[in-house]
């Protein structure tokens, strides 16, 4: 079982060492805007303002590391980097929290396929990196927690403040962290408050320039391009109704690319486990192979839930964090798409840094089927031969001037 899962991991590597060579730097979401950050820096050796271009008014580590890179083609490296941490660490932390090998390098086979982490890999931005610093910074907590040394909180501290240094997202991610010390230790706040100071302080002295510079300019820290005149016509906005986030018909039809539009649920699923905005695969409309890998992605989500729940009714602080950050994350999300009512915004990439949690809470959702695991086993063969099918480029993909 154990080399079957190997073997299998080891495709999804020459899947991606594949499509980090043959996708063009300039595909994507706002490919070239983020290539233009990336251009000014090395251009005018400083960080821009926000109201200086579109994406401008991301936070600067993911940039600031790819204008050291000779070219963007080999800057897509950070991304393939990024994706073998992601694998290193959903390993070590699924092996400790199991003490089973099968289940760690089955819950890493899971976070390393999936498709949201699939077409990220090689893209030109920072949403992948992003989301794998929070989960490198997760990781660390929960398997740093009972042994808070000052080192270890210095070091949490410095993982937490270079998230934020790459995208606003983390402060989801230290607000799940704060809450779940607080209400482990309600019975003493003292303790949350000497847990979480040199931790918030090495966030500051990281992060809090950046953030700071934009609360005195702009009055807002998190200010975005869309806040700026220039920039707020370039989506249409769609309707945000109750309809909106409750309709289900996208799964009905299997409207795989054009979901976004008109419904939440389905347009979020189908980015998450498949690739409804395209970012990796070429425009189409309709793809049976698509179809086929969301069937089969069904189980997988099936048993996420089931473990979610299951969690949820024996709360510990083996999964506290994990708890409160899923359901943060999810409801920023949703927030995030009333106030920008546009189709781009809905999509599974803003929730890449689930993968380590959705692996946790699928392993434990799977545990009681723990003795049917020959036929889990066939199940992730196909499962991994479909998605190999949906994500291997090919040479016809991309027109010419998308091939740089």
């Amino acid at each position: 079982m154990n080399k079957v899962f190997l073997f299998l991991l080891l495709i999804i590597a020459v899947l991606q060492l594949h499509n980090l060579i043959n996708y063009p730097t300039n595909k994507g979401f706002d490919a070239l805007n983020h290539r233009d950050y990336i251009e000014f820096i090395k251009n005018e050796r400083r960080i821009p303002l926000p109201s200086e271009g579109w994406e401008l008014y991301q936070p600067p580590l993911y940039y600031l590391l790819a204008s050291f890179f000779p070219n963007l083609v080999s800057a897509k490296l950070i991304g393939f980097f990024s994706w073998i941490i992601l694998v290193y660490i959903s390993f070590y932390l699924y092996k400790k929290r199991f003490s089973d090998l099968t289940l760690a390098l089955l819950g890493t086979l899971i976070v390393s396929s999936l498709p949201v982490v699939l077409y990220l890999t090689p893209a030109i931005g920072n949403e992948f990196f992003s989301g794998v610093l929070i989960s490198v910074s997760m990781t660390y907590f929960l398997t740093r927690r009972q042994n808070p040394t000052l080192n270890a909180k210095i070091i949490l501290g410095f993982l937490i403040g270079l998230s934020l240094l790459t995208k606003a997202t983390s402060i989801v991610f230290l607000a799940a962290l704060i809450l779940s010390e607080l209400f482990l230790q309600r019975k003493s706040i003292l303790q949350t408050v000497k847990f979480l100071l040199i931790p918030l302080i090495m966030v500051l002295i990281l992060s809090g320039w950046f953030y700071g510079r934009n609360l005195i300019l702009y009055k807002n820290p998190f200010v975005a391009s869309v806040d700026f005149p220039q920039f707020q016509d370039r989506h249409k906005p769609s309707g945000r109704d109750l309809k909106f986030f409750t309709d289900l018909t996208g799964f009905l039809k299997m409207d795989l690319y054009k979901s976004q539009h008109y419904s939440f649920i389905p347009g979020t699923y189908f980015s998450w486990f498949y690739d409804g905005h395209n970012v990796m695969l070429p425009v189409q409309h309709y793809s049976k192979k698509g179809i086929l890998l969301v069937i089969f992605s069904f189980p997988l989500f099936i048993l996420s839930a089931v473990g979610f729940l299951k969690e949820i009714r024996m709360v510990s602080k083996k999964n506290l964090l994990l708890i409160i950050y899923s359901v943060l994350l999810f409801t920023s999300y949703l927030l995030y798409n009333l106030k920008l009512p546009f189709y781009s915004t809905v999509k599974g990439a803003f929730l890449v840094s689930l993968a380590i949690p959705f692996g946790y809470f699928f392993l434990k959702g799977l545990e009681k089927y723990r003795s049917k695991m020959p036929a889990i086993t066939f199940y992730l063969i196909l499962y991994i031969g479909i998605i190999v099918m949906n994500f291997w480029i090919m040479p016809i993909w991309y027109t010419p001037s998308l091939s740089k």
